[in-house]
């Protein structure tokens, strides 16, 4: 069993300095070696599962700095750690502002400060591969999209709690993708092959809902015509989603409640209980504390459902992903109907990233749909977005401080001009007339996720 913490390569044209690496390393990493530039960029060439690079600077022929450079074009996301016997010689400061390095290491730093260096950058690289892994398979496989901060860590979520057992309170705003959450969790949990059903439950009547939770034997009721079978039967060793739960009467609750305490159900104008093995997933757009509090919802059947929670954000606290969801209906959308592939003009999407999206996903799903419809070329300009989103120009969210909006006007400028720039920083930098360093700390700084 292989319980290396990574792969690594370590570049060095001294071959006492590489064997010396080499021994420090093996015990901890699977240790590739390279004696020159030359031969460490052909072996990344082949080899995509290295996590960290370990690059002397002054080396015969090809030096460390051009060699960098050609690992980074042939992958910018892996790490390069400097590791010179030459610190004197080469300005860290330049360095770092034009080859961002993991780490700048002097050789004759203690051997300990390589080591830790290496560590952090191997488990950063892992991480990042994870996330990268994580957003395309929630891409295809659950149909959510978004590279987002808080994105990656609803997938993170999901992929932690799905085999479990675990109930799980879903939140936030009307259309932000509530229901693809708990269709993930079913579908990574160890019920995927059994039932997922499915409740809607705002302002029904208390009658309807017990019908349909628990169903109904024919003539149990005036109307009641035929055999219903109930939703908990239904999903019967799969899962219940009970969407807007907070909108349940009170009624409704405690039949809940017991169900959730005896794993029992009663049909309507059925003598005889049953026994039923249900995952219960809830979501609501409202505060259920607060509901508790106040005594619209019962604080027993609260504790019952709370388990793990998910809080999912508006579309307006993500605006980086607007972009790839803008492509990811038009690919979908286009292919499902037979029609041709629609471009948005860099313009449009601007607005559309300005845009506050009060119905989130949702809206944005139907405004992409509509604009593909109504359309008469295969692209769409701002002006056509403008006449079918109708209000553009909106104002600040009010109670702002003046330091937060300034914030979010930079993140806005930022995540645009990487949309136009396809998230190549450098030409975004030239777009917004920046520094690359300098432009790189802001993406930093204010959490924008470019991959």
């Amino acid at each position: 069993m292989n319980d290396k913490e990574g792969r690594i390569i370590v570049i060095d044209d001294d071959s006492l300095v590489l064997e010396a690496l080499y021994e420090s390393f093996i015990d901890d990493f699977e240790v590739v070696t390279a004696s020159s530039g030359d031969e460490a960029v052909e072996y990344i060439k082949e080899h995509t599962d290295l996590d960290a690079v370990v690059l002397d600077i002054r080396m015969a022929g090809k030096d460390g700095l051009a060699t960098a450079s050609e690992i980074s074009r042939l992958d910018a996301k892996l790490p390069i750690i400097f590791y010179t016997g030459y610190p004197g010689e080469y300005s860290e400061g330049r360095i770092d502002k034009q080859f961002h390095p993991f780490d700048y290491v002097a050789k004759s730093d203690h051997p300990s400060r390589l080591l830790r260096a290496v560590r952090n950058a191997v488990k950063y690289h892992r991480l990042e591969k994870q996330s990268v892994e994580l957003v395309n398979m929630a891409r295809v496989e659950y149909g959510m999209v978004g590279k987002s901060t808080k994105m990656k860590e609803i997938y993170r979520t999901i992929e932690k709690i799905a085999p479990t057992e675990s109930k799980v309170i879903i939140t936030g705003p009307t259309g932000s993708g509530k229901e693809l959450v708990a269709r993930a969790i079913h579908k990574r949990s160890r019920r995927a092959q059994k039932k997922l059903g499915i409740l809607n439950c705002n302002h029904k009547q208390p009658d309807l809902v017990e019908s349909q939770l628990f169903g109904h034997l024919k003539g149990a009721f005036t109307g009641a015509v035929e055999t219903r079978v109930g939703m908990f039967e239904y999903a019967d060793g799969g899962t219940l989603f009970l969407d807007e739960i907070a909108d349940l009467d009170i009624t409704s609750q405690m039949k809940l409640l017991r169900v959730l305490e005896t794993g029992e159900i009663q049909k309507l104008g059925s003598p005889k209980m049953e026994i039923v093995d249900v995952r219960v997933i809830c979501a609501t757009n409202q505060n259920l504390e607060k509901l508790v509090q106040c005594g619209e919802f019962r604080e027993d059947l609260y504790y019952r459902l709370k388990g793990v929670s998910i809080d999912l954000p508006s579309l307006g606290e993500r605006r980086e992903d607007i972009p790839d969801l803008i492509n990811f209906v038009i690919e979908h959308y286009s292919i499902h109907n037979g029609q041709g592939y629609v471009i948005f003009e860099p313009a449009a999407i601007d607005l559309m990233i300005e845009y506050e999206w009060p119905g989130n996903v949702r809206q944005l799903i139907y405004t992409v749909r509509a604009l593909i419809d109504s359309t008469v070329s295969t692209y769409v300009t701002r002006r056509n977005v403008e006449r079918q989103l109708t209000v553009f120009n909106q104002p600040a969210a009010p109670g702002q401080s003046f330091n937060t909006r300034v914030k979010d006007m930079k993140r806005l400028m930022i995540i645009k001009a990487l949309a136009q720039c396809d998230n190549n920083i450098s030409a975004a930098a030239r777009l917004l007339s920046l520094d690359r360093s300098n432009l790189h700390k802001l993406i930093k700084d204010l959490d924008i996720k470019t991959g």
